[in-house]
């Protein structure tokens, strides 16, 4: 019999009449897949399957659409992407927002305040200084003219810059005399030496305490929000990153909810060994959900630099295009100012088991993770440990090479190359150094298992994005940036199904259309393999239909791509 099948399974369901891509290579393309429970029990030919069913089996005629595996978020901010669409004023630029000037910004977070005069403080998120028709940052004098009596506090869209009004910076205690933080930067007028409200890496965390604290009902609220925006673009696992260990009972109240209906896998966020030790696993991979695999504990996560577009990524050699206050030779900055304290974490962590994830966007800061990585299996060894580089964005051929030697895989913020590629380009950085950001390809050549992301909320969360950036690389502009980095369909699809299942130890369960793993499925409106042979570009149209969890449909509509309307030429 030409099926591949579980022992001793039922048939609940029965899908067939599609274009079925396993993922598994040998045995890539299949006519029907069966189901019982959560898990799937057999793949293959429907006259092979079909015998197994009974009347009691539901069948599902996919009518030529595509069914893959669902889709893996391999780094995001799931709970803080839900609570900031319903809690802070959106001020991104296109293609996402329409926030082009810094009148439009202020007007924007003028109207909030107007509207919800009650509120403690006024948010914004996701502005974008190199679109705004002013080509800065908003400073103190710019957010009083949102309000004088009530802080307003405005997060870049990389998440690594914060601007504050003067009432923020007098509540804060923040002024000329202000040190800078460990990993962060108090901008100040050159005159006067007063702060300007600008506040770079960790600097953004002295106005912390000004935002009302967030409820677990908030939390709630924006899990809810999460959940359906992972799902209507077809991924069946989210990621997200506390810094607190009480969230994992927020958690699972959100799963018994049923607010929480796609899988998570979280991942702690401590900078030191005690704090880590009072998390429930330290093995990745870890179902805390009594085998019920909806929620997976994850690797520790640490950030060792900031991000390109915010010019707080640190690298080897300047920036191209300096800020006005910079010397010429700015190269951005650590967040960890004690290199050996970076080290010595990471190897207290390799030591006890963990696997470790960096952030780590500029060229110096892979070098420092690649260093710490290097260092603790020097000082010991441990097989299979899986440690991962987040967004790896400038990653030299140089260190693709480490990577393998050190069995260290990257994550890339694939999504750079459609928002920020022609900036990155033609001012942050020049042709060589954003030719070879997000170097997937490489990666593969190197016999790596990359995966890639959208880092939500810094860009919205897109499966179709994700793949058509990895094939294509086409900018915001209608330039491709780094041709010799394009992937094939195959590939863009792998880095966030399989491999991303791999990267975090739930290959045996996820990743893949199999039997014995979790039935998990997104349904698409065309194949992307082979709509990616006949005319990659047009990846961009294929649209999420239904999304399918342990079997039972959490989405079920028509969600087109940020990319659909990409004009083509």
């Amino acid at each position: 019999m030409a099926v591949s099948a579980a022992a001793h399974a039922q048939v609940d369901k029965l899908y067939y009449g599609s274009n079925i891509v396993t993922m598994n290579e040998e045995n890539l393309f299949v006519e029907a897949v069966a189901v019982e429970g959560d898990r799937i029990t057999h793949v293959g030919r429907l006259a092979d399957i079909k015998p197994l069913t009974d009347d009691s089996t539901k069948r599902i005629d996919l009518e030529g659409k595509t069914m893959l595996p669902g889709f893996i978020d391999p780094h995001g901010h799931f709970v803080s992407a839900g609570t900031s669409a319903l809690q802070q004023v959106d001020l991104n630029p296109p293609p996402i927002g329409n926030v082009t000037s810094m009148d439009d910004l202020i007007a924007k977070l003028t109207d909030e305040a107007e509207a919800d005069s009650e509120s403690e403080v006024i948010r914004g998120a996701r502005y974008d200084d190199t679109l705004l028709d002013e080509n800065r940052h908003p400073t103190r004098e710019d957010l009083d003219q949102v309000s004088t009596s009530r802080p307003v506090i405005v997060k870049h869209i990389s998440g690594h810059v914060t601007a504050v009004n003067s009432k923020a910076l007098e509540m804060a205690d923040i002024s000329a005399d202000t040190a800078d933080p460990d990993g962060g930067r108090v901008a100040k007028d050159g005159e006067t030496g007063e702060p300007t409200g600008v506040l770079e890496g960790n600097a953004g965390q002295l106005v912390s305490d000004l935002t009302p604290e967030t409820t677990k009902e908030d939390r709630l609220a924006g899990i809810r929000k999460a959940s359906e925006m992972w799902t209507a673009h077809g991924f069946t696992t989210a990621n997200d990153q506390p810094s607190d260990p009480d969230m994992i009972d927020v958690y699972k109240e959100a799963l018994n909810d049923e607010d929480l209906f796609l899988r998570l896998t979280y991942w702690p966020r401590e900078t030191n060994i005690e704090d880590a030790r009072a998390y429930p696993a330290v093995e990745s991979g870890t179902d805390i959900t009594a085998g019920n695999n909806m929620i997976h504990h994850g690797p520790m996560k640490l950030v060792i630099d900031g991000s390109p577009q915010g010019y707080t990524a640190h690298f080897s050699q300047p920036y191209k295009t300096q800020r006005p206050q910079d010397d010429g030779s700015y190269r951005g900055f650590p967040y960890w100012d004690d290199r050996d304290d970076f080290l010595d974490f990471v190897e207290a962590l390799h030591r006890e088991g963990w696997q470790v994830t960096v952030h780590s966007n500029g060229d110096q800061g892979i070098q420092n993770t690649l260093d710490a990585f290097a260092a603790a299996q020097l000082a010991a060894p441990r097989e299979d440990a899986r440690h991962t580089i987040q967004h790896s964005q400038f990653t030299r051929p140089d260190q693709l090479n480490q990577m393998a030697a050190l069995d260290v895989h990257p994550d890339f913020f694939i999504g750079h190359t459609f928002y920020w590629g022609d900036r990155h380009k033609n001012v942050f950085f020049g042709e060589s150094r954003a030719n070879h950001m997000s170097p997937l390809k490489g990666a593969y050549e190197h016999g790596l298992t990359p995966t890639t992301h959208t880092d939500t909320p810094v860009v919205p969360i897109d499966g179709v994005q994700m793949l058509w950036s990895s094939v294509n690389r086409m900018s915001t502009g209608g330039d491709i940036i780094g041709e010799d980095q394009q992937v094939a369909p195959l590939e863009a699809l792998k880095a966030i199904t399989i491999n991303a299942a791999w990267q975090y130890f739930q290959e045996d369960i996820k990743g893949s259309i199999e039997p014995g793993k979790l039935a998990d499925f997104v349904v698409l409106s065309d194949n992307p393999l082979s709509i990616g042979h006949l005319d990659p570009m047009k990846i961009k149209d294929i649209k999420v239909l239904e999304t399918i969890v342990g079997g039972e449909t959490v989405f079920e509509g028509e969600t087109e791509s940020i990319v659909a309307e990409q004009p083509i030429e």
